[in-house]
């Protein structure tokens, strides 16, 4: 008896150091957040923050965490893929999960981080019961650099990788009405998202219908490598002859590791279009049919806009309507005070964003609409040249625009559009559609 007693003892002395102690109070955990990388910062360059989890348990579940807004700067998770290591702090192990967090400053001068609330679970080992976790990390702050020779306010890339190419179709360009060509620009740039890659200017020529493309955007992720992709395209199509000079457009990107502020032009393109018609009289069977035309359009434009009003009408329910004031009232707020603060850039993008919030039956309408579009749809001398001067600000890498003219021009329109309740579409869209 004695003897299997002591084989049992034996038995039980050798299990016991692969015993996991079950008790939670002896799960610890935590979490640092730091940066990844030790150097002068500029704006718009990407800067890793290094989010980790770390707990002496087992492993992690049920991780939650919400990326806070940084003002003047854009925080984001641009890759899934977490790296796992293990530390040894006293003697005692720690698991540890890193998740790679991208942040743009897109301003100089300091920059704070907010804390970041991180909440997850983790027990002492199989069979243990779970323990939840909750953290706020430390706010951080960071001092970023303005590149030489760009302006404050503008969306600015910086990368030390920058490919773009770009294609005129046709090249020899269009040579009567009714043609129509079209530019496609592709950037390519390293360590940023597509998403700040700005939009391409769309510029208003008499003459000629502009059509700006949707664009296609792609990032992409190869070992924690980040590239950025964006394809633009606008089509012109020729409305009646005349000469007409589309103009080129400058791109700029600050190389950190030159310390240079490069640029690369597409060059713009020239066209002649020339009457088909020889000079003298216009035939008879012409002016009957123009005359035809301009009568079916008196008798259709009121039609067409009554059966929106209508439709629209339907198709928004009240609760709809508020989401939407709320949204257009943020969109117009950033619009606001990007030209108080005369940054053409921004003010550029967010005038784009405030756009799409007009009423869906103009909206379709008008598909897709442009800055030229609205300020004709407006019927505003003052909005146009405020427009106007907008993107030949932006193609001359001009210093000295002002937004105060512009913000006086949409806060005197957005008046008017509350007034009539966002529904009418006007007789405006009689030239728009001819």
């Amino acid at each position: 008896m004695s003897r299997y007693l002591g084989s049992l003892l034996l038995l039980t002395g050798l299990l016991l150091p692969f015993t996991v102690p079950a008790a939670d109070d002896e799960v610890k955990a935590g979490v640092v957040i730091s940066f990844g990388q030790d150097q002068e910062t500029w704006a718009g360059q990407q800067v890793t923050l290094n989010l980790d989890l770390k707990t002496t348990g087992f492993s992690f579940s049920n991780t939650h965490f919400n990326l806070p807004e940084v003002d003047g700067a854009f925080l984001m998770q641009t890759d899934t893929t977490t790296i796992k290591m293990t530390e040894k702090v006293d003697n005692r192990d720690w698991q540890v999960v890193r998740y790679p967090l991208a942040l743009y400053p897109q301003r100089s001068g300091p920059l704070e981080i907010p804390s970041i609330n991180v909440r997850f679970t983790t027990s002492a080992g199989f069979g243990s019961a779970l323990k939840a976790f909750e953290f706020e990390t430390e706010p951080m702050q960071l001092t970023v650099a303005l590149p030489p020779g760009a302006k404050q306010g503008d969306l600015v890339v910086t990368t030390t990788s920058f490919e773009l190419d770009y294609d005129w179709q046709p090249a020899s360009g269009a040579s009567s009405t009714g043609d129509a060509v079209t530019l496609t620009v592709s950037r390519k740039a390293g360590d940023i998202s597509a998403m700040l890659l700005p939009p391409l200017p769309i510029f208003r020529v008499d003459g000629l219908a502009t059509y700006p493309q949707t664009p296609a955007v792609k990032d992409r992720t190869d070992r924690g490598d980040l590239t950025g992709e964006r394809i633009d395209a606008i089509t012109w199509v020729v409305e009646k002859p005349g000469m007409y000079e589309i103009p080129g457009i400058r791109f700029q990107w600050w190389d950190p590791g030159s310390r240079e502020l490069k640029q690369q032009i597409v060059p713009g393109l020239g066209l002649d279009i020339q009457s088909v018609l020889a000079d003298g009289p216009v035939p008879e069977a012409t002016e009957e049919s123009a005359t035809n035309l301009r009568q079916a359009r008196q008798l259709w434009i009121p039609g067409v806009a009554g059966l929106l009003l209508i439709a629209f009408w339907l198709f928004f329910g009240r609760k709809a309507r508020q989401q939407h004031l709320h949204n257009e009232k943020a969109a117009f707020a950033r619009l606001a005070h990007a030209c108080k603060n005369n940054q053409a850039g921004i003010a550029y993008t967010a005038l784009h964003t405030w756009i799409e919030f007009f009423p869906t039956a103009v909206k379709h309408q008008l598909h897709p609409i442009t800055l030229s579009k609205f300020a004709q749809l407006c019927d505003d001398r003052q909005l146009t040249r405020s427009v106007q001067d907008l993107q030949e600000a932006l193609t001359a890498a001009r210093e000295d625009w002002q937004g105060s003219e512009l913000l006086e021009s949409l806060q005197r329109i957005r008046r008017g559009i509350k007034r009539q309740k966002m529904v009418r579409s006007k007789a405006h869209l009689a030239p728009l559609n001819p």
